[in-house]
């Protein structure tokens, strides 16, 4: 069989097992195992191992695709580039965490949220943060589920860099950024040499980077009747936990403290301020402002940086021309395509995470790929049926732990001694 063949094969497997709503045969697993060895199959690998039964004992069949890695296929816990994908079971694999849901005849959350002992709840009774720390672990298919809504929701995250995190805290190689009118990365420099002159030493500074998991804790209040009578209850707080998630993780990768929560981009040291127009009025916004902002972005990061507004902004940019001529005519700085605006060919997103109209913030140009997120696998769920007692409601704790932090340390200074750039510049407070 050619590599063709052996890919469609692959394909007929996994296709009648999802025709068929069962689980591949032992004699099924054999065979893709022994194909898999010779060939990378990309998405069968992953759709392979998710229709294959749970067992701790056996590793998941992707693992035997030596040829994986080779051929650029990211393995479980590598970095992800901003172009790479992000969905959970290609960061974490399908089978790093072994604790599923097997119950078929209950679902997790309705069991969970019963209050009474269920064998397939798994307690965690400690983690690396806070011993004292317990609660149920989230099954690996419901933290898939979970996490793959939030990606859908984000904005930070699907155009950063994301390291999956096996333990609390991961230290990461950098480079200082240093000042191009002097050398580059904070100390390589180069120059032309004659014949046997003695060549100049350069030593550029590295520096050391550190993701340190933050907990981030969200409290869901339910009615007790919610699992019980609401059609698909279950999959509502799937997507209410998917996209609280996202909600926050965004607003933290924008404007977290870096305190106890991950440094956002608006309180980074790399970030630019571009500085108002003289006599500019309270809460506007000028084109010169625009201008300026996009001169000191850095020019490698143009091609994947995008305008950042708050909702508040919307009147002021839809208004926001630029007068051609004499004659009246005027040419619209915010332009619509296909139902996407743009300034300045770069597209703008829309959100109400950044700072409102007026405050330094409302307007962000950045560059994702340069921002780094740390993510950690597992999840878990804390439960009270006490708090809200007297009105027959539940409380529940989603706790998840991420990180993050630009790339950068500073700004760069380019070559002329003078002119800064950055990935992320914003605009100054207009009181």
């Amino acid at each position: 069989m050619n590599t063709d063949e052996k890919i469609k094969r692959l394909t007929e497997i996994k296709d009648k097992a999802q025709a068929e709503n069962r689980n591949l045969t032992d004699s099924e697993i054999f065979e893709a195992k022994a194909l898999l060895t010779q060939v990378t199959a990309g998405e069968i690998v992953e759709e392979l191992d998710s229709l294959a039964p749970t067992n701790p004992d056996r590793p998941a069949i992707g693992s035997f695709n030596a040829k994986s890695a080779r051929r650029g296929v990211k393995k479980p816990y590598e970095i992800r580039t901003a172009i790479d994908k992000k969905d959970f079971r290609s960061m974490f694999g399908s089978a790093q965490n072994e604790y599923r849901w097997t119950d078929k005849e209950s679902r997790f959350f309705e069991a969970l949220f019963s209050g009474r002992y269920h064998p397939g709840l798994t307690k965690r009774a400690l983690n690396e943060a806070t011993p004292s720390d317990g609660g149920f672990l989230v099954p690996t298919e419901y933290s898939e589920k979970i996490h793959n809504v939030s990606l859908e929701n984000e904005l930070v995250m699907p155009m950063a860099i994301v390291q999956p995190m096996a333990s609390n805290e991961m230290n990461l190689p950098g480079v200082s950024i240093g000042d191009h009118s002097s050398n580059l990365y904070g100390g390589v420099t180069a120059s032309y040499k004659a014949e046997a002159a003695t060549l100049t030493e350069a030593n550029p500074k590295a520096r050391q980077m550190t993701l340190m998991a933050k907990k981030l804790t969200g409290f869901l209040r339910f009615s007790n009747e919610l699992m019980a009578d609401a059609p698909n209850g279950e999959q509502q707080l799937l997507d209410i936990c998917g996209k609280g998630l996202a909600w926050y993780r965004d607003k933290a990768f924008l404007k977290g403290s870096g305190s106890g929560e991950p440094l956002g981009i608006l309180n980074a040291d790399c970030t630019l301020v571009q500085a108002i127009e003289s006599g500019q009025a309270a809460s506007s916004i000028l084109y010169e402002n625009l201008t300026g902002m996009l001169a000191k972005l850095h020019a490698a990061s143009f091609k994947n940086s995008a305008w950042v507004c708050h909702q508040s902004t919307i009147p002021q940019l839809l208004q926001l021309s630029v007068a051609i001529g004499t004659g009246g005519d005027h040419i619209p700085v915010m332009k619509e395509s296909n139902g996407q605006f743009s300034i300045l060919t770069r597209p703008v997103i829309f959100t109400e995470k950044t700072e409102k109209l007026g405050d330094q913030g409302d307007i962000l140009l950045a560059d994702f790929s340069q921002y780094i997120c740390g993510l950690r696998e597992e999840m878990r769920i804390d439960l009270s049926q006490h708090v809200y007692f007297t009105s027959d409601e539940g409380a529940a704790r989603l706790i998840e732990r991420h990180d993050g932090q630009p790339l950068w340390d500073e700004a760069l200074t380019l070559e002329d001694g003078t002119t800064q750039v950055s990935p992320f510049i914003t605009l100054a407070e207009r009181a």
